[in-house]
């Protein structure tokens, strides 16, 4: 498996970029699925988990690393989660340029031919051409980062940072 290119684990949404962030098969081999705090020797840590167990335990951490009201936190995780592999039964896509899931076919970009887009959403592509062809990274982050911080009641300076690690892991602004 290729650890070089960024996932998210299935589970608790956790970006994993590192061999070690991976967890592991019954044979040894890395997850491509799970981390490592999820999933070990082919089984979840926590068997028994449920959507709302998970979002109490991510928006913890989410709420301690950027000082989001614990309401807050844990909401945001739940959604966040809610779209994963272990809840929906499926590995759902999500967009490459903002993070958006595909969840729904109104929910994708569309290609020139009209055809339905595999790694964009409607806000982030139309008709094969992205609708802000010359957004920077920062630009976007100066961008999402109020709404963020509105929506989780959190300082700007944090939201930018959380927003600022969040699109570094999606394939348009890696590099």
């Amino acid at each position: 498996m290729e650890t070089n290119k960024p996932r998210t684990c299935q589970s608790c949404g956790m970006p994993m970029s590192e061999a070690e962030h991976f967890g592991t098969e019954t044979d040894g081999t890395l997850s491509n699925d799970y981390c490592t705090y999820c999933y070990q020797n082919g089984a979840f840590t926590e068997p028994g988990a449920t959507i709302e167990s998970m979002a109490e335990k991510c928006g913890a951490i989410m709420s301690q690393l950027y000082g989001i009201p614990a309401e807050n936190a844990e909401r945001f995780a739940r959604e966040q989660i809610s779209c994963l592999k272990r809840w929906t039964g499926r590995e759902v896509p999500f967009c490459v340029s903002c993070g958006m899931p595909l969840l729904r076919d109104e929910d994708a970009g569309t290609e020139a031919d009209g055809s339905l887009s595999t790694e964009y959403c409607t806000y982030c592509y139309r008709d094969g051409g992205l609708t802000e062809p010359d957004l920077t990274k920062e630009k976007a982050v100066e961008q999402y980062a109020p709404m963020m911080a509105a929506s989780l009641g959190i300082p700007p300076v944090k939201a930018e940072e959380m927003v600022r690690q969040y699109l570094s892991t999606l394939p348009r602004w890696r590099g």
